[in-house]
């Protein structure tokens, strides 16, 4: 929620240093709409096994405005898994 608060002061700040600037007033407006969206809940499903058996599950989620930010999230979250060792399927 800070980073929230944070990210609509520097947008406010941006267009007062403008100062009639059409591209960063445009852009505002954009940051506004984005900051209305609805957030949506995003997850990823990750099954545990050993040795052939299923040992867990674990279920990660996040609050992601729209499908293709949740979709990115989702990748991250993958890749990350995929850092750390673990093997894909």
């Amino acid at each position: 929620m800070k980073k929230l608060v944070i990210l609509a002061a520097l947008g406010v700040a941006g267009l007062v240093s403008a100062k009639g600037n059409e591209h960063a007033t445009k852009k505002l407006e954009k940051e506004k709409q984005n900051l209305k969206a609805p957030l949506q809940t995003c997850g990823v499903r990750i099954a545990y096994y050993s040795g052939g058996q299923l040992v867990g599950f674990k279920t990660i989620t996040s609050e992601q405005p729209t499908l293709q930010a949740c979709q990115n999230w989702q990748t991250g979250v993958k890749v990350a898994l995929w850092a750390q060792g673990f093997t894909l399927s």
